[in-house]
């Protein structure tokens, strides 16, 4: 069977090569009606383009590799699949394509499902890298090899790598100092994998504030499930010294306090308080409706995107560094 040509595209549908190129790279400067009456005989005609041929020609694949830590094999958290839905939306809009690949900082996947070879072999432009720790393995490979990346966290061995993050570190303080001010004498806070940077700036913050405030408080790590969350709260609860407000990192996670609490037999906020962080949108529907500090997922993806698709196409390969503020949403835990 003869392969179909982008001339016979043209051919079939009486519009230029150069419209049809447009509709194929997702240019706006197409009309919704052109672009349907192209896209419907491409699918007709099972066309499809030579990404290699075509990569050869434009230096460039459109093609962007978001590394994700494999989480002892979760993965990713729902504040994961709320941010990487926005960013595969604005990638998909400037005409990008997406590849989720499984990472981890303490050693690359070296196999065929592994990211790391599409960037090695020139298949993919760049990376945005989530979950990044200490000397992570990645960082220094994606640096020596002159490949454009953005990480989703700060680079805590280096000052020169572009990087998109929450400031941290006033997450864990401005949250703890929230329930100081309203008359809570001791805090928990419930974090995920310790050696995540991002684990540590939280955690030092939330220290540095009940230290200030003379607060008693404990952390607890490694807590990265609802089910995880529940049993370490019940745990705590079944002490006659127990806190009267719980702090954890991840909405998704608060269910598990909140059924360990009412077990228990104490109320939420008059017992013991709870505050999240993410804001997911499901949070607000919680009974009692739970208070969470937000990350403004659509400003942190939208940087990372321009970020990195400026970093692809200039030539001047400046590295930039963007810390987003958070913002304490107050509702009914806490």
């Amino acid at each position: 069977m003869k392969k179909v040509t982008i001339s016979d595209i043209a051919k079939l549908t009486g519009y230029s090569i150069k419209t049809v190129s447009r509709v194929i790279n997702n240019s706006p400067e197409v009309k919704e009606e052109t672009r349907r009456i192209i896209m419907n005989a491409i699918q007709q005609n099972n066309f499809s383009v030579n990404i290699m041929a075509k990569a050869l020609k434009t230096k460039q694949t459109r093609t962007i590799i978001l590394f994700i830590d494999r989480h002892g094999g979760s993965y990713w958290n729902a504040w994961h699949s709320y941010i990487i839905k926005e960013i595969i939306v604005k990638f998909k809009t400037r005409g990008y394509k997406i590849i989720i690949s499984p990472s981890s900082g303490e050693g690359v996947i070296d196999d065929e499902t592994d990211g790391f070879i599409l960037l090695k072999s020139g298949i993919a432009d760049g990376a945005i890298l989530f979950d990044n720790l200490r000397n992570d393995i990645r960082i220094e490979y994606l640096r020596n090899s002159n490949i454009p990346f953005v990480i989703l966290g700060k680079d805590l061995d280096h000052n020169d790598t572009s990087f998109v993050d929450l400031d941290n570190y006033s997450v864990g303080f401005s949250g703890a100092g929230y329930l100081i001010d309203k008359g809570h004498k001791s805090l928990t806070l419930l974090l995920g994998f310790r050696d995540f940077n991002v684990n540590q700036e939280r955690s030092k913050g939330f220290i540095d504030c009940c230290e200030k405030n003379n607060v008693k408080q404990k952390i607890y790590f490694n807590i990265d499930s609802v089910e995880k969350a529940y049993q370490i709260s019940k745990d705590i609860l079944a002490n006659k010294d127990h806190p009267d407000a719980f702090f954890i990192s991840g909405d998704e996670k608060a269910p598990g306090i909140y059924k360990a609490v009412f077990e228990a037999g104490f109320s939420i906020p008059s017992d013991i308080a709870v505050l999240g962080v993410d804001n997911l949108p499901s949070s607000k529907f919680m009974h009692p409706s739970l208070s969470s500090i937000d990350q403004d997922v659509l400003k942190f993806s939208s940087e990372a995107v321009n970020l990195l698709i400026e970093k692809i196409q200039s030539e001047n390969k400046t590295n930039k560094s963007i810390i987003i503020n958070p913002k304490l949403i107050v509702r009914e835990s806490a």
